[in-house]
């Protein structure tokens, strides 16, 4: 794991790095997903390539997590970032993680 940011105390996103291949993943999980297996929940996971834009995103409704989503990171920026509802917004970082 790289990074990770806190989603309004809803969720959390994470961030890694794979070394072997230059991957970079992204998976958002809901905090408490667990405490009631029927709901399910609005969440996104996403991430991007500044040097080109390409970009993957996970979007649905899912119980415990969104993702994973993958780029090749090397020799770029990343953008990336996710949400869980009812959260009043999503994180995101903006040109991180440089490779």
């Amino acid at each position: 794991m790289v990074d990770s940011l806190d989603i309004s105390g809803y969720g959390r996103v994470f961030l890694t790095w794979n070394k072997s291949n230059g991957y970079n993943c992204v998976v958002t999980q809901k905090y408490g997903a667990n405490d009631d297996p029927i709901e399910l929940y609005f969440m996104t996971a996403w991430i991007q390539r500044t040097a080109d834009g390409f970009e993957e995103e996970d979007e649905n409704l899912y119980r415990h997590y969104a993702g994973p989503v993958y780029v090749d990171g090397r020799a770029t920026c990343i953008n990336w970032g996710g949400y869980v509802d009812p959260a009043p917004t999503g994180s995101y970082q903006f040109r991180s993680h440089c490779g």
